[in-house]
């Protein structure tokens, strides 16, 4: 097996689920923001948007080193898109209801700026379409996590895995076409602020 990337919007449970995955498959997981800052990869630090810009070409090229002398590993990342291609055996794409990830950031104690961003881009499925845009629809699933836990998503992840639940490839979940329109509207009204 090739290694596993676990992506999606932070608040949506890619860090718990890649856990689990880690303890039930014995490969180690990589916490690619971690990785990156413990070994530099950084380019500078975006203070408007509270966040590092990273150099992806050294990030690219460390986890090739990293997967070829240890072998597969679960990268856990909002862009675990970068990773090069040829390692990965798919990408997961852990998706939330807007609204629910809203909740869970704004009870993490985060900005109200960092939220709506965050909850902007699962709106608009950021993470999966740069995911697509990177690697191709053929590497990429979606997993709709909404009011499920860390372990029930694991457990379907590796259903898919080992090839007992199928799964279609590519963007499969639209918040914009599946939410009702009163609940879109009040995220609207959020990200207008």
């Amino acid at each position: 097996m090739k290694s596993i990337g676990i992506s999606g919007t932070p608040g949506t449970g890619k860090s718990s689920t890649a856990k689990i995955l880690s303890q039930y498959l014995g490969i180690p997981v990589i916490d690619l923001s971690k990785y990156v800052i413990e070994n530099n990869l950084i380019l500078f630090y975006d203070s408007e948007r509270q966040t590092n810009v990273i150099d992806e070409d050294r990030v690219r090229h460390e986890l090739l080193k990293l997967y070829n002398s240890n072998g597969a590993m679960i990268i856990d990342s909002h862009y675990a898109e970068i990773t090069p291609k040829e390692i990965l055996e798919v990408v997961f794409v852990i998706r939330r209801d807007p609204e629910e990830l809203m909740n869970i950031l704004l009870k993490r104690g985060w900005s109200l700026n960092k939220v709506i961003e965050n909850v902007e881009a699962e709106l608009l499925s950021i993470c999966t379409l740069n995911a697509i845009d990177e690697l191709g629809e053929d590497l990429v699933i979606e997993i709709n996590a909404t009011s499920r836990n860390s372990e029930e998503i694991a457990l379907e992840i590796i259903e898919i895995l080992f090839g007992e639940k199928s799964a279609y490839y590519g963007h499969t979940i639209d918040w914009l076409s599946i939410l009702p329109q009163e609940k879109l509207l009040k995220i609207i009204e959020l990200l207008k602020r």
